[in-house]
């Protein structure tokens, strides 16, 4: 099975009353952004092209790594592997921030996180 994996070391949320997206980053640079849009409460992963595709079916954060499993049409978009996994090289506040917002997010994916926080599953 072919495997994408990323390296983030930078966690951004952003809130509005439109939408909440989770914008990952490396070395100051955009890697992917993970957005639900209130509005019909629809979730997408955008790459830092500003190509857009469905949000993961399903997703872990175990500690400090996070993996997406992508459907074929973000496959196809951004080239990634069907299971995306990113190391998040970020402090425990960076953490509680992606948890948090992973939780909102995409909480209509199955998902398992296991971090500091405790425990969650789907």
């Amino acid at each position: 099975m072919e495997i994408t994996n990323l390296c983030v070391d930078q966690v951004d949320v952003r809130e509005t009353d439109d939408e909440l997206t989770l914008i990952l980053s490396a070395a100051g640079a955009h890697i992917m952004a993970i957005r639900v849009r209130y509005d019909g409460w629809v979730d997408e992963v955008i790459n830092s092209a500003g190509a857009t595709a469905p949000g993961p079916g399903a997703w872990t954060l175990i500690d400090h790594e996070l993996c997406l499993e992508m459907d074929s049409k973000a496959v196809a978009i951004f080239g990634f592997s069907r299971d995306c996994r990113i190391h998040l090289d970020v402090d425990d506040a960076g953490i509680r921030r992606v948890r948090a917002a992973l939780l909102e997010i995409l909480q209509c994916s199955c998902f398992v996180v296991d971090t500091a926080e405790g425990r969650v599953t789907s």
